[in-house]
């Protein structure tokens, strides 16, 4: 277990000198756009989705927690329901 983590010590040792941190910190200017522009695009879709289903994710919202509060009632009552 030594020789592991001693190991692994060394490579991060070594990475972490040899690689200079300049790279690691450039981003292009054109990227930042782009990636904008990506998310604007994923938000107005799942934007528009929510508001288009609104009433079909209430209505299995709704079920969920009657489907819960259902199985609570039957515990309590000891898990037989009348009739």
């Amino acid at each position: 277990m030594k020789k592991v983590s001693k190991s692994v010590l060394l490579v991060l040792i070594i990475s972490l000198t040899v690689v200079p941190s300049a790279f690691a910190a450039y981003i292009d200017p054109n990227t930042g756009g782009l990636l904008f522009q990506m998310l604007v695009v994923i938000f107005g879709l799942l934007s528009g989705f929510v508001l288009f289903f609104s009433s079909q994710i209430k209505m299995l919202f709704a079920r969920a927690v009657r489907s819960i509060r259902e199985k609570r009632n039957g515990q309590d009552d000891g898990g037989e329901q009348a009739e």
